[in-house]
Formats: C-alpha cells, structure tokens, sequence
C-alpha cells in the first residue's frame, strides 16, 4: 500500500469513527434522568427569594471540550464560561426563578423598591452553588466564521440550600443533578443547552416531596 492509499484510507476511518461517535474518549455526556414535577401547587407556598446561583468551580477547570466544523471535531479545551459559551451566573438564576414561577411557586423579586421594608415572617431564601459543570459544545459553520450556530451537551450538578430568612437555620438541603442534548444546531444553541440542563436540575430539585413539604403553606 503506497503513501496515497494509506492516507486516503486513514481519513476514512477518522471521519467514520467521528460520525459513530468514537473520536474522542469523553464524546459523551452521562444523561440525567429529568423526574416529574409534584402536582401543581393549588394551596400556595411560602414567600421564597432565589439567591444568585453562584459557580464554584476550580481555575482553569476543563468543562469538556469545543468541536468544529461539520463533522464536530475536537479542537480545544473548555475551561470557562462565557466567550463561546454565553452564559453566566445570572443566567442560572434566571432560569431557576422561571422554572419555579411556572410551577406556580410563590417567588419574591428581592430587587424590588420594596424590598427593604417588606417584611414576611414565613419568608424562605433558596441557595444554589454549581458544584460540577460539563459541557461539549459544536460550532459546525466556524469555518465561515460563524460561532452562533451551535449545538452540544451538557450536565450540571447543583447544591441546593434552603433556609429561613429570620435565621440562618438550613431548613432543607439536597444536590441534584441535570442534563441536556442538542443535536440540531441552532441560534445560540451552546446557550440554550447548558441554561436546559440547569433546568433539568432545577425540576429534579422542586419533585423533592421534602422540599415541597418546606415551601408550601401547610407546615
């Protein structure tokens, strides 16, 4: 076999092994199973105020990994947030307030005017600290420059804390995990999925029927 054939044969077997998945060792991010929600809150909750969901990661942690073109090859490291990876720690938060709104939670806006003479005696405060955070992100038009069109996978795992606004009592605590696949590139896509796996462990956490013993008005 000449220097030709062997080439032509390699790039064969290297696109191959992409498009079954097996180009890199860590092509896959673990899924986490996404659990059913309690029923829908109809009795009420108590007044919760969602702290800012804070990263606690290592300096220079490596998160996964950066594809390229249309075949996702790996070309770098991730190691933050942020860059091609646009989002943030306000972005968790927000996403952990809709989660609960949409179950009909009763959530404060700790920002309001307000704020400072508004006074609840049954007032919980919800902590969260991003304990773990993986993601594997595909750009398949960089190669025309394109960095929005994306898609990937990603896990999170979440430290969750609750307790009441008169004391510093823990009241509940728990660590839950979430994960999310995109294999459509989209707009934005490298946003969306990792805000999706926050989702993910935001739902995991309120389908706690411990926690829904401590949120709701009953107690």
């Amino acid at each position: 076999m000449n220097i030709v054939h062997f080439t032509v044969l390699l790039s064969i077997v290297l696109v191959q092994s992409n498009l079954n998945g097996y180009w890199w060792t860590e092509a896959t991010i673990n899924q986490v199973d996404k659990n059913p929600m309690n029923p829908q809150i109809n009795y009420g909750t108590k007044p919760i105020q969602i702290k800012q969901i804070v990263l606690e990661l290592p300096e220079g942690h490596k998160l996964g990994r950066i594809e390229m073109g249309v075949l996702c090859i790996p070309m770098t490291d991730l190691k933050s947030i942020g860059g091609k990876a646009k989002v943030s720690e306000n972005d968790f938060t927000d996403v952990v307030k809709t989660v609960l709104e949409n179950a009909d939670y009763n959530i404060i806006d700790d920002t309001s005017v307000d704020s400072q003479t508004r006074v609840y005696e049954d007032e919980l405060v919800l902590k969260g600290i991003v304990k773990e955070l993986k993601a594997n992100l595909c750009f398949p038009k960089s190669g025309f420059r394109s960095w929005k069109i994306s898609k990937g996978e990603a896990y999170v795992k979440i430290h969750w804390q609750m307790h009441s606004n008169t004391d510093d009592k823990i009241l509940f605590e728990k660590i839950t995990e979430g994960s999310e696949r995109l294999t459509e590139a989209i707009a934005y896509g490298s946003t969306k999925v990792i805000r999706a796996s926050v989702a993910v462990a935001t739902q995991n956490l309120i389908a706690d029927e411990n926690f829904k013993m401590v949120i709701t008005k009953l107690n």
